[in-house]
Formats: structure tokens, sequence, C-alpha cells
């Protein structure tokens, strides 16, 4: 049987169809490149069973390929293929939530040909899908196994299935909304998709509002779950979500509108619990404006006043941003309180690309959790952190850079990387191959570098190897590329992390194993010396569930909520061995508790600590200091 980790490094390679570096695939997993190459060694066997083999180039990386020629070997519990998993998920998830029949673990056992075990983990992982924002259950009894719940809890439960189907097709990507809700068909049949998505897109086209495709298809997913319960006699039942029901009244000549167009051509009935759930996601999903008696201008403005204040950027001019804030914010709020979750496709890449604007809007935002009465998800957080991205931009506080690359997405992902380190934390990069380069107004970025020779009129191009050498790093920064005054400190020695690090709160060779270990002995410590109260460990609990603070390069940067701060201080914990956080191993973590009296200063550390847990280089040196004094040294803190 493969072991967790070998799973993982298939499922990487699956997904991927360019080469990927061993370094790439080891901060991915977070363990060493050692132990990449010999679980390599170890997985030759298997994938040739599956027909197919690794394909390794020097210097490039390695890629999953398939053998030509070959015949399916007969299914075995050893045979894991990632397709034929996912194939059976779907299957098992289609007779939970569209056929409604009880099932048995040894029946799809010998249905799917695999172990009774292997079934039991497909059940588990299914639960993670439909659970997330749904409270839908699974029950067993002599009858067998079935899912229950309320209508909305089902309805919810069938969103998430959507989204994970739609995510594991090849139209993930395609930019038209009605070809995603296609794949779709096998479930909710082609007619209601069509009516469904004919009547959507005809109330757009009629009330344009410039309203985003993701929101669109959100709700057209919504739409047509809705309208496939109705006319197979289910309804969402009185009371069953109607704790803000206030805003409801405005929306529901649009709800109202949108079902009875359907109900007509399909034949069905709906009733007034129907609409009134229809209309709440129509406002969720800002299909149209709150009424402005429903908006907080001074709210909004509140907000923005205090994200200034902690990216030490002043936003207090760009009406753009006001107004991108004032229309987005409050139905935020809105969805949130009503706890209908909006994924946001962007999300970890978002936290990749702007890990510090990221994390400082949630610092802050956690301020004002108590009085609004929600909780921020990185979902939301992702969202609100394009509006200032973009804002950073305009202000031009940060520099554009264009790296032009010839070689694989996970090459160019490398190199954006590797620059990403040397450059000043609110930069953006973009990268673009030669054949996109006709399409592109180079003259709109401060530097470019480039992989391969080419010539741009009027422009210096900076000519890098694809792996950026020790030499390519001094080119870069002696291109006359100047970063902006916010950044021009190298924060590595600057003083405001090690203001804020505490010999006490430094923690070598530990032996934890889990993230609620570290929590529970570490702010145990934190509390009794009244650093913070015992809220801020319960706090820290509740933001994991909501987005995870581990990074690839096997590091945590966990922080809560600064209502529950007496004193700023940042723990500095080296674990002796890696252990699973949320998605990767780590070793590193760095626990921030910041003051509310210190906001201000949250751009600063953070910026402190993200430059470090980005540099390879910094963080082998780190684990390789034996003494709280060789550590403090190292981070320019003694």
């Amino acid at each position: 049987m493969l072991t967790k980790r070998q799973k993982e490094l298939l499922e990487l390679l699956e997904l991927q169809e360019g080469f990927l570096t061993v370094q790439f695939i080891a901060n991915k997993l977070g363990v060493s490149k050692r132990t990449i190459h010999s679980e390599l060694n170890q997985l030759e066997d298997y994938i040739q069973s599956l027909g197919k083999y690794f394909e390794k180039k020097r210097g490039v990386g390695i890629v999953l390929r398939e053998l030509k020629e070959y015949e399916d070997p007969k299914a075995t519990d050893e045979v894991t293929n990632l397709s034929d998993t996912i194939a059976r998920r779907i299957d098992i998830m289609k007779i939970l939530l569209f056929e409604g029949r009880n099932v048995s673990f040894n029946h799809l056992s010998e249905m799917y040909l695999v172990s009774k075990t292997s079934i039991i983990k497909d059940f588990e992982y299914i639960m993670r899908i439909l659970q997330a924002g749904s409270t839908i259950e699974l029950v067993s009894d002599i009858h067998g196994t079935r899912i229950a719940g309320s209508e909305l809890a089902i309805q919810k439960a069938c969103l998430q299935f959507n989204r994970y189907i739609i995510s594991n097709s090849d139209v993930y990507y395609e930019d038209t909304v009605p070809l995603k809700m296609n794949v779709l068909a096998p479930y909710y049949g082609e007619k209601i998709i069509s009516v469904c998505t004919n009547i959507l897109y005809n109330y757009v086209r009629d009330n344009s509002n410039a309203i985003s495709d993701y929101y669109v298809q959100n709700v057209l997913s919504i739409f047509i779950i809705l309208v496939y319960r109705n006319l197979n006699g289910y309804h969402i039942q009185e009371n069953e979500e109607t704790e803000y029901a206030e805003y409801t009244l405005f929306f529901e000549e649009s709800a109202v509108r949108l079902l009875h167009k359907a109900a007509l051509r399909l034949n069905f009935s709906y009733t007034n619990e129907d609409v009134k759930f229809f209309s709440q996601h129509l406002v969720s999903n800002r299909f149209e404006s709150l009424p402005e008696e429903n908006i907080d201008d001074d709210l909004v403005r509140k907000l923005l006043a205090r994200v200034s204040e902690a990216l030490s950027i002043d936003f207090s001019n760009d009406k753009k941003l006001e107004e991108q804030l004032i229309n987005h914010i409050p139905p935020m709020i809105y969805r949130l309180r009503s706890h209908n979750k909006t994924d946001n496709p962007f999300t970890e890449q978002i936290k990749t690309e702007f890990s510090l604007t990221f994390h400082v809007i949630w610092v802050i935002l956690s301020e004002y959790e108590k009085l609004l009465g929600i909780s921020f998800n990185e979902d939301e957080i992702a969202f609100l952190t394009i509006y200032f991205q973009s804002a950073i931009e305009r202000a031009k506080i940060n520099r554009k850079i264009l790296v032009i690359c010839q070689m694989g997405i996970a090459t160019s992902e490398l190199l954006m990387n590797r620059i990403k380190n040397i450059l000043p934390s609110l930069d953006t990069i973009e990268v673009a191959s030669v054949a996109e380069l006709e399409h592109i107004d180079v003259h709109q970025f401060d530097l470019v570098i480039s992989t391969i020779k080419i010539e741009i009129p009027r422009k210096n191009v900076l000519f890098v190897s694809p792996f950026l050498t020790d030499n390519d790093i001094e080119k870069i920064k002696n291109s006359g590329y100047q970063p902006s005054s916010i950044n021009k400190v190298n924060p590595l020695f600057s003083h405001h992390l090690k203001r804020y690090i505490q010999p006490s709160f430094i923690y070598m060779d530990t032996d934890f194993s889990s993230k609620e270990e570290v929590f529970n002995t570490i702010g145990t410590e934190l509390v009794n010396k009244q650093f913070v109260t015992s809220h801020f460990v319960e706090n820290l609990f509740q933001r994991e569930e909501l987005g995870g603070t581990d990074l690839p390069s096997g590091t945590a940067v966990p922080h809560g909520n600064p209502m529950h701060v007496n004193q700023t201080v940042v723990v500095i914990i080296k674990n002796k061995k890696k252990f699973k956080w949320e998605k990767y191993y780590v070793d590193i973590i760095f626990l921030i508790c910041i003051a509310k009296k210190d906001t201000s200063q949250t751009r600063h550390i953070l910026a402190d600590i993200y430059n470090i847990v980005d540099d390879l280089n910094k963080l082998k040196e780190i684990r390789g200091k034996f003494s709280k004094r060789d550590l403090l040294k190292s981070l320019g803190s003694e």
C-alpha cells in the first residue's frame, strides 16, 4: 500500500502537466530533496503497473508520463489511481444526494473492487466536501448508510458537490460559465440546466450591474439546485434560515420573477420559503445593491482607515477603492452572518502572491468580528486583498515586474518565487511566455527580466538563468531598480521584528506533534504571563478552521485577534521534527500576538517574518541553530 506522503506526491504529479523540480515538490510536501528522491525510487515499480513512468530531465525536473500500448491491469486494492478514486467518490455522492438510496460499505467494496478501508476513507473525504458550510450528517442503521439533514443542509451540500465536480473537470479554467455548468447535466438533467441558464442570463442582461462571472456561477449553481429539488417535491422549510431575513423583502421580487419563469417552463411549484432562501443568495452574491439605508458607509471608512494605518499606506484619496469596498463589504457581512459560504477560486494564489497584504488585512479585520457578529474566513479576506493590492498598484507604491520565461509552468513559478525573495514584498510579478509578448504592453512594467535573449524597443531587459544563480541575483540588485521607500531597509536586520522578540518566548528543539499541542502549551504560558487573555488561545483554533496558516516552506505563521492581546510579542518555535499542520509539514512557527495599540506596526512585523519564511537559505540557517543566542543572531536580533 502507498504511504500518505507517496499518495500526495503522486497527486501533485498527476495534476501537473509540465515538469516539476524536486525542490518545488519538497517545498510543497514539507520534506527534504533527499526524501523526495527516495520516494520516487520506491514508486518506480508501482507507477509502471499503472502504465506510467517518470520522465526526468537534468536541470528541468520530473513529470509523470503515460506508457504507449499499455493495457490496464486488473483492479486491486493496491491500485489507487487518482482518476479512479475521484470517479468512485463522485458515484457515491451521486447515490447519496440524487438517488437518496441507503448503501452498505460491503456492497460498495464489492462493486468497486476495493477494500472496505478504502470505502471508509472515501466517506471521510466525501463528508469533508459536503459538510463545508452544511450541517448534513451521515446516518447508519440496519437499513444501511445514508445522508440526513434539513432541506437547507441538503441544498448546501449539493452546492459543495457542484463545486467539487466543476473543480475536477476539464472546464475548470474556462471563462464561460455555461460551459462549466454543462458538466452538471448528468446529475440535474440538461433541461433544468438549460432553462436556469437562459433565465438567469436574461436577468443579468436586463439588470446589467457588471456582476462578476464568479458570482453568476455561484447563483446559477444555487438556482439549478433549488429548481431541481422543487421539481422533485422538496422545499425549504419555514424558519430554516430567517435570522437575517430583514433584507430579503427587498429581493423577493427578483427571486419570484426568476423562480416563476422556471416553474412555468418546467411545471413545478415553489413556496414562500424557497423565494426567501433564493432572495438571500441574490444579495449574498451581489446581484443587486443593498438598499442604501442598509449600507454603513462610516464602518467601511473606519475599516479603510485601519488597514491604511496597518499597511503604512494612505488610501484616503483613492475613491475607487472606497467605492469598491462600499459595494463589497455589506454583502460580505451579510453572507457571513447568513453562513452562506462563498468560495474564492483564487485564494491560494492570492495568499502566496500577496501574503503580506493578505495577513495584514486579516489581523486588522479580526478587531471587528465581535462588533459585526461574524468570523472572517480566508476566501473573504482574499477578495478584499485584490481590492487593496490594486490600490497599491494605482498608488505606484509597488513596482511591476515582467518575467519572460520559455520553460514550463513549474520552472516559471520557481523563478518567480526566487525573484520575490529579493524584491520588496508589495511588488507584483507577472510571468509571460515569448508568444504572449505581442499581446502585452511591456512599457507598463518597471523592470523586465528574461531567461532568453529578446529585444524590446526602448526597454532595457535583464537576462538571467532560468534557475537564478547568485550572479543573477546580484545583477538584479545592481540593475538600477530601486524598491519603494517603504521597503528600503533589509527586513532581516530591521528593528521591527526584534522589538517584539523575547528570549523567554523562543522555544528550541521542541517535541510538538500537532498545532493543537502548540496552541495549548504555548498559549497557557502566554496567558499565565498575562501577554494574552484566555480568549486568544480559543481564537487561534477558530482562526485555523477558517484557513490554514502553514506554508510550503515548512513554516507556519498563526495569529489571533488583537482584541485579546495585552502586550505584543512574537513567539518563535523551532521543532525537532516536522509535523502535519494543515496542508504542509512544518518545523518552524512564528506565533504572532499583536496588541490593538500596536496594530500600526502589523505590516512591519509581518514583512519581517515573511521575508524570513520566503528565504530558503535563511530557513536552512535557522534550522541549523542550536541555541537561542544563535537563533537571535541569525535574525539580527541579538
